[in-house]
């Protein structure tokens, strides 16, 4: 896994980014003030010669694409900004490209190349939903969520749009539009550990602990490795009084955090355990 970190004003302090097997799942992790933990979903498809065109632009396309996957934004830049340069039209193109200035930090280049993705292909539903998540990150959850909504009137099987405008909807405090949003994308995905994870939050802030629990319970099984949802988990035992329980699930979280050399994630969940102790 490789990971990174910004900030995002309204939803939280730390986040991070993490690339998993058979597609990069850009996962933007925030520690907020109620020591949860978010998790906003982006893919990045891996090479795919059905979406290239047949010309020399399609080879930039994927080439970038097999750069990106190996984690160089910068040479993945390069390659697609010559093949907008050869075809600038390359909705597909402007996208990825918009990704990999999201990747480097560089939010504006990213929204520059997601409106101009939309522009070509006013159809184009993962565009509206990275603009959206690079309007979140900025803390402009009111037009995240327009852009959610717009990728999901495109697609309404689109279970990350889903996940994802339920994450804004948090941040704006619709707690059961949120969870409404989280329900619908594991009906989507009845794997999809990242929206068990975050209903499990939008749960324990609807003051349901033991649903909470449920959810992270299941984002565990799903995903063992998933340290947001030990992190998350812990939290929700220690509000129900289950300080051994709390603590051996922020020591899991812990020591993955750790192992990812996520040391800000690691810190928090550090914090928690140490006021667990007093």
């Amino acid at each position: 896994m490789w990971l990174f970190e910004q900030k995002w004003t309204g939803v939280g302090k730390a986040f991070a980014i993490t690339m998993l097997s058979a597609f990069i799942v850009t996962a933007i992790i925030s520690c907020g003030n109620n020591k949860s933990v978010l998790v906003t979903e982006i893919k990045v498809s891996p090479p795919n010669r059905r979406i290239g065109t047949a010309s020399k632009a399609g080879d930039f396309y994927i080439q970038g694409q097999s750069q990106h996957v190996k984690g160089d934004s910068q040479a993945a830049i390069a390659a697609y900004t010559q093949a907008i340069n050869l075809n600038p039209n390359y909705a597909e193109a402007y996208n990825s490209r918009g990704l990999a200035y999201l990747d480097v930090g560089n939010k504006q280049g990213a929204i520059a190349d997601y409106n101009e993705a939309i522009r070509i292909n006013p159809n184009f539903a993962e565009p509206y939903n990275n603009r959206g998540n690079a309007r979140a990150s900025n803390g402009d959850s009111n037009n995240a969520i327009a852009d959610y909504t717009e990728a999901i009137r495109i697609n309404p099987n689109y279970a990350e749009a889903y996940n994802n405008r339920g994450n804004a909807r948090s941040a704006m405090k619709d707690i059961n539009g949120a969870i409404d949003d989280f329900d619908q994308a594991i009906l989507l995905d009845s794997k999809y550990t990242i929206a068990y994870n975050n209903r499990g939050n939008a749960r324990a802030a609807n003051g349901d602990p033991q649903a909470a629990i449920a959810d992270y319970n299941e984002a565990i099984r799903l995903n063992p490795n998933f340290a947001p949802a030990y992190n998350n988990r812990g939290n929700a035992r220690a509000a129900n009084n289950d300080k051994q329980g709390a603590k051996a699930d922020l020591q899991r979280a812990a020591t993955i955090f750790e192992r990812e050399n996520n040391k800000e994630l690691y810190q928090e969940v550090m914090n928690n355990l140490k006021e667990l102790g007093q």
